[in-house]
């Protein structure tokens, strides 16, 4: 498995148990639908949904059993936004932070998808050299193959809805971005941009490993100079710390795409 990949799981890795973990904490908080993947009703649903995703994020980082861990996660985080997520959207259409919830939780199922079939590869192959390709990470046929490349077009579908939500929001945006930084309007602009732009180049596979990272580096970015410091300030704040936890695996998602795809 190549570098970019193996960040990208630890990432990924570190938020599913981050929302595992809320899933224990706030399971008996009206907090508790604010926690991705926004599903859980109760303290019971909670538990079960935070031991999974626990689970699955050990399977994820250390490589046991991750082929059956993504496809079980992603396969469920699809039936979950079909199930309950899309009858919200249509409820709501006008709703962006439904939209948001929905798409994200769509996200996170591409990327389980991803590691699926990346895990699968790396526990048959020898490790990759520089004469051979990065697709080469990617079994050669069959259905892991075929879930990933789907996983791939779900997971741009995602980032263009979040950026083209972006243009639609800049006011509430601009007002995210800390004091200090100049021109919080056009980084509201930009970034909603620059997702769209990636979401482009993913769906397209053009220029996909430098998407990749530089998307993966804007999501850390926005960990470091927006969410970390919005915790600090209410460290028992369930959604602030879900809406840490959300760019922390859509930079993981980010590395993944490139290192499977690029």
């Amino acid at each position: 498995m190549n570098g970019l990949l193996t960040s990208g799981r630890y990432l990924f890795a570190i938020a599913l148990v981050g929302f595992g973990i809320e899933h224990f904490i706030f399971a008996h908080s009206p907090a508790l639908t604010n926690i991705l993947p926004y599903t859980a009703d109760g303290p019971v649903s909670a538990w079960l949904m935070g031991a999974g995703l626990i689970l699955s994020s050990l399977s994820f980082a250390s490589g046991a059993g991750a082929r059956f861990a993504g496809r079980l996660l992603g396969g469920l985080l699809i039936l979950d936004f079909l199930i309950v997520h899309v009858p919200r959207m249509a409820a709501a259409l006008r709703d962006a932070g439904v939209r948001t919830r929905g798409f994200e939780t769509l996200s996170m199922a591409a990327i389980a998808l991803i590691l699926a079939a990346t895990s699968l590869r790396a526990s048959r192959s020898r490790p990759l050299t520089p004469d051979r390709a990065a697709n080469s990470v990617l079994p050669p046929g069959g259905f892991d193959r075929a879930a990933a490349q789907i996983a791939r077009f779900l997971f741009a579908m995602a980032l263009f809805i979040f950026g083209a939500q972006h243009f639609s929001l800049i006011p509430f945006i601009a007002s995210l971005i800390p004091a200090w930084m100049p021109g919080r309007v056009f980084l509201a602009y930009f970034t909603g941009a620059a997702m769209v732009a990636a979401a482009l180049s993913i769906a397209t596979g053009r220029l996909i490993r430098l998407a990749g990272v530089l998307l993966a580096l804007m999501f850390l970015i926005w960990v470091a100079t927006l969410h970390a410091p919005r915790v600090a300030h209410a460290l028992h704040n369930g959604d602030e710390w879900c809406s840490l936890l959300v760019p922390v695996a859509l930079a993981g998602g980010g590395l993944i795409v490139a290192g499977a795809f690029g």
